[in-house]
């Protein structure tokens, strides 16, 4: 500055050189409120200038900051204080100064510093300068540089890392390395506002180019660079700043080559994506995951810049930068295009849990090996994904596009993957197949079959997402070409090994068949035999039991006889005596009648058998098949009983139960409930047997009688209490039934009516 520029713009508050100038030394110039140079009373007491303008003499000028402060005085100003400007030539600037002499310039000198500056005061300047600068500063004729100078922490800086070191050049490295590490997506509008054009990277490969009109009228000469942050990246971001991802910021936006606070601070959610995060925490991309910039070359100032510097004015130009809702703003537009690839192209490039605890040790190691990077999908499955979803990340109508590059390399990469991938499939298989001495089973050139098929499968569905993207034509794409009619030559030389197996062995099965039915109807008629023999016998037995005296079954019988008619007359002694000493309830009645009645039936029941010539099922606690006694006692039950006009049907489901148990107290239950049908009018009887577990039998009991009264299906355990009838009869038949199924670790439940038929189902379990 020349000594007018120091009293009439520099002294003059109200005064920005850069309202009407644009641009120097190639730069844009940033700021137009002619209030910055208020930051140097905020640093320190004491200002002192030296200022020189190319080929003339230095100007330095000393200010006092504290003269400014006149109490009381409101309409006090900086025009107000009077200053000494003193000329000085290149010898006195360096003996006063202490600084080497420059042809032109200008230096700021702040002394009785406000606050004491410490290592780590001086370290978060420099990340803060780092954010400052433009990581990307092609468009200027002369580069914008930061050099910190602190000789006092030179021995500090021996022993830190270069991102920790205090002295040297501030630069913005941020983004230098991390697209080979990871996704990004650049998206361009030209300076004339025609065209955006788009890339997108993945792991140092370009996946596609994108050209297509803009629709956004306000915009133009707009960059957007935006990196995807996995595990991995986070980690080499740590390593290559010492900070982590989190504490540095996201998406920054530079405006003129110059950042705009606050924007891209940590905490900063100025485009709103941790709010749309929350509407899908697996389908959005958020601050943590993403760091980017925006850059803005705005010579026309479509963007205005609030006058504190705290943001930009919410104009048109602004919303359709940053607008996040359909129709969307230029940032969102390819922010989706990146999210979309990472959600549905790369799935979040997967981590196993284990691995992701641990990946910012190994990563911030300095042996650490890039190529150990692991992930839960292999590289083939992941670019073929990619390959498939291109159309759905790309999203943009025909009409709109004006040039589609699908990267080629890539595609052929993943040609020459997939390639190899299936031959090793295929080579497996045939290694299988020579490996396998007797030959293979049907069953086995099934799952070899279906290998093949799902190779090939996978080849066709390749193929035609390949075809979607690329000519076709190349070396590679002979390969594949080729291993598909290996693959499918394989196929059908095996469908027709299947074939003749498969005739060959139909063969062997009839002549194997005839033979069994040979050997089968030989044991049919020998078993034939036996049995008419066994029939022979047992009609002999019964003419010498009714001819000659009663058989030793017999005998125990008529014991067994006996032994109940004294129970009966124990409970009919029992009762007599409470009724003439007038000392009995209802419910003392019908328990001892509900006894003689059980036991007169049990008499009743040996009586009708014991004259029978087969009985010997019939006798008291035994091991039984349960499953067997009641099909052949269901079966002769007619006979047994005249009067009976049901008709019954046994599924037994081929059950097996063996059990030591009361075969009479089994035909008692069996009478009882066949008595209640009988009452409730059912014609039809339907008893089905069934044990999913071996130590239980379960035994549905069902007719197509009257049911249950509705009065019981609300608590249908009443029914089984003494003097509760279901059938007008004595309320005993239901409550023994009960009764004599617990001896024998059994019980019954009333399930409904109309379950398996339309009258009442009961359910009788047998547990061993």
């Amino acid at each position: 500055m020349s000594e007018h520029d120091l009293t009439e713009k520099w002294l003059n508050i109200a005064y920005s050189e850069k309202k009407e100038k644009k641009e120097e030394f190639g730069r844009l110039l940033a700021g137009n409120k002619g209030v910055g140079r208020f930051s140097c009373d905020r640093l320190g007491r004491y200002l002192t200038i030296y200022t020189r303008v190319k080929g003339e003499k230095y100007n330095k000028i000393f200010i006092d900051w504290k003269l400014f402060e006149k109490e009381g005085q409101i309409d006090f100003n900086i025009q107000d204080v009077e200053f000494d400007i003193i000329s000085l030539n290149d010898e006195d600037f360096v003996e006063i100064s202490g600084y080497p002499k420059f042809e032109n310039g200008t230096l700021l000198e702040v002394s009785g510093l406000r606050e004491y500056w410490h290592s780590n005061k001086i370290v978060g300047l420099k990340r803060q300068l780092e954010r400052l600068i433009n990581p990307n500063q092609a468009f200027r004729k002369n580069e914008f540089s930061i050099k910190i100078s602190a000789k006092e922490f030179l021995q500090y800086d021996r022993d830190q890392e270069s991102y920790n070191k205090i002295n040297g050049p501030v630069k913005n490295k941020i983004f230098e390395k991390l697209d080979f590490r990871t996704s990004s997506i650049q998206s361009k509008i030209d300076e004339k506002g025609e065209f955006i054009t788009t890339t997108l990277q993945d792991r140092s490969n370009q996946i596609f180019f994108l050209k297509e009109k803009n629709p956004f009228s306000q915009l133009s000469n707009i960059d957007v660079n935006i990196f995807y942050l996995n595990s991995y990246a986070k980690a080499y971001f740590t390593r290559q700043t010492g900070i982590k991802s989190i504490d540095f910021g996201s998406i920054f936006l530079f405006i003129n080559g110059f950042r705009i606070p606050p924007y891209g601070d940590i905490g900063d959610d100025w485009l709103g994506m941790e709010i749309r995060k929350g509407q899908g925490y697996n389908r959005y991309l958020g601050t943590r995951e993403i760091v980017g910039r925006i850059e803005i070359y705005d010579e026309n100032e479509k963007f205005k810049i609030i006058s504190n510097r705290s943001g930009v004015v919410n104009n048109v130009a602004f919303e359709q930068l940053t607008k996040s809702s359909s129709p969307f703003g230029f940032y969102y537009k390819t922010f989706r295009r990146l999210e979309r690839f990472v959600v549905e192209g790369i799935n979040w490039d997967s981590i196993s849990t284990t691995d992701q605890n641990n990946i910012e040790n190994l990563v911030t190691n300095k042996k650490w090996d890039e190529s150990k990077e692991k992930y839960i999908e292999d590289s083939l499955t992941r670019n073929k994904r990619i390959l498939s979803v291109i159309n759905n990340i790309i999203d943009a109508k025909k009409s709109e596009i004006v040039d589609l590059i699908i990267n080629e390399d890539f595609i052929k990469e993943i040609i020459n993957e997939q390639t190899e991938h299936a031959k090793l499939e295929l080579e497996k298989v045939l290694k299988t197949i020579n490996n396998t001495a007797k030959g293979l089973s049907p069953q086995e050139i099934n799952a070899v079959l279906s290998k093949i098929l799902k190779n090939s499968t996978e080849l066709e569905s390749f193929s035609a997402v390949v075809s979607k993207h690329s000519n076709a034509n190349g070396e590679e794409f002979e390969k594949f070409n080729s291993l598909k009619s290996s693959i499918a030559q394989e196929y059908n030389e095996l469908l027709i090994q299947k074939k003749e197996l498969e005739d060959n062995l139909e063969k062997e099965k009839r002549n194997r068949l005839a033979q069994e039915q040979a050997i089968k109807y030989a044991e049919e008629q020998a078993q034939k035999i036996a049995e008419e023999l066994e029939i022979e016998k047992e009609k002999n037995t019964y003419l010498r039991a009714t001819s000659k005296g009663l058989s030793e079954d017999a005998k125990g019988l008529v014991h067994n006889i006996k032994q109940t008619s004294k129970q009966i007359n124990a409970n009919i002694d029992s009762l007599y005596d409470a009724v003439k000493a007038d000392n009995f309830t209802k419910k003392l009645i019908l328990e001892k009648l509900s006894t003689i009645k059980y036991n007169t039936d049990k008499v009743l029941k040996i009586s009708s058998i014991i004259t029978r010539a087969n009985f010997k099922a019939d006798k008291n606690h035994q091991t039984i098949d349960l499953v067997k006694y009641i099909n052949q006692y269901i079966s002769i039950y007619a006979d047994v009983f005249e009067k009976a006009k049901l008709s019954f049907e046994v599924i037994d489901n081929n059950i097996s139960y063996v059990k030591l148990i009361s075969a009479l107290d089994i035909a008692l239950i069996f009478d009882d409930l066949i008595s209640n049908s009988e009452k409730a009018e059912a014609k039809r009887i339907l008893i089905e047997v069934t044990n999913s577990n071996p130590e239980i039998l379960i035994i549905n009991f069902s007719d197509d009688g009257k049911g249950v009264d509705e009065k019981f299906i609300k608590n249908p355990k009443l029914i089984f209490e003494l003097g509760i009838t279901t059938t007008d009869g004595s309320g005993i038949g239901l409550h023994s039934v009960k009764k004599a199924l617990s001896k024998m670790q059994g019980e019954i439940q009333f399930i409904g009516n109309n379950v398996y038929l339309k009258g009442a189902t009961f359910e009788i379990i047998f547990k061993k």
